[in-house]
């Protein structure tokens, strides 16, 4: 199991966590505990070995843009005392996931006895084990999201003649909503009004967001000259259709006809493509199968 215990900064949470691996691998002997720093964490990509990684943080780690991570690695986040204000935000963020959130109780995040801490805490994670394996089915994928979201680059939304081309798509009926890219107003995300296609204009994407922007992003359509190395077709990498369009089109009203009738069929091809897949399939997310092993604590008896 791993956990995140979240506090201020990130200080309290690693004091906190040092205490109960140490109760922990001192009243559990057929238990193995260890802990680390959140980014550590999820940037380290051996199997785990451990029954239960305790890692730490500033509450600030869980956020709409690194929702994914922590859904995808972390069983439960703790809050500490401190900061349960934030709970209902965390719990907003990873709605879509099996990870649960909780606050720690006062009572055992204060506690300095690591070994009785330990024991406290061994019931509450009994607990949180069962409550996350009734939502274990919960999981979030860039397909199961009806509306496409396509990055534009070279390009403007005041241009005129993006803007006649996207009035045509309107009459088509494809809504649309035009938007400034960030990275994140592309996960935090509430439109006041249903569409069928978010454009997203803005700058070249960071190299380290690449990641990021690949789970969210439908497609990529460009207007400009060839991407600057380290960046240069990204998108590629993560199998995203991508289309490489005249910039004289969005300059002028006089292919309006034209731009639209492109801008259909790059339509057409990123929806059959969101359509089939079902996940995310670079080797980058692959997660290497870790050896079954038994294990026993009191009643219960599992295999990992």
């Amino acid at each position: 199991m791993n956990l995140l215990f979240c506090c201020a900064g990130g200080g309290s949470s690693s004091l906190f966590c040092a205490r109960m691996v140490k109760g922990i691998n001192t009243i559990e002997p057929s238990l193995t505990a260890r802990m680390d720093d959140i980014r550590s964490f999820l940037q380290d990509e051996r199997v785990s070995t451990t029954d239960l990684v305790f890692t730490y943080g500033s509450v600030d780690a869980v956020r709409p843009d690194t929702a994914y991570d922590i859904g995808t690695h972390i069983d439960a986040v703790l809050v500490a005392p401190q900061v349960r204000y934030r709970t209902p935000y965390l719990k907003r963020y990873l709605a879509n996931y099996p990870t649960i959130v909780q606050d720690i109780p006062s009572r055992l995040f204060g506690m300095m006895d690591p070994v009785k801490g330990g024991r406290m805490l061994t019931g509450i994670l009994i607990t949180l084990d069962l409550m996350r394996g009734s939502t274990a089915g919960a999981f979030a994928t860039k397909a199961a999201d009806k509306d496409l979201e396509i990055l534009v680059y070279g390009a403007s939304r005041t241009d005129k003649g993006w803007q006649a081309a996207a009035a045509s798509l309107e009459k088509m009926g494809i809504r649309c909503l035009q938007d400034k890219y960030s990275l994140a107003g592309l996960y935090d995300f509430e439109p006041e009004k249903d569409f069928e296609v978010r454009w997203l204009f803005g700058p070249q994407v960071r190299k380290m967001d690449i990641a990021k922007v690949a789970r969210q992003i439908d497609g990529v359509l460009r207007f400009d000259e060839e991407p600057a190395d380290g960046v240069r077709r990204w998108y590629d990498d993560y199998r995203i259709p991508s289309a490489w369009l005249d910039a004289r089109l969005v300059q002028s009203l006089g292919h309006t006809d034209e731009l639209t009738s492109q801008l259909v069929d790059f339509l057409l091809a990123v929806d059959a493509r969101a359509e089939a897949t079902s996940g995310i399939v670079v080797k980058r997310f692959e997660t290497l199968k870790p050896p079954k092993t038994t294990k026993r604590w009191g009643i219960f008896t599992w295999s990992n």
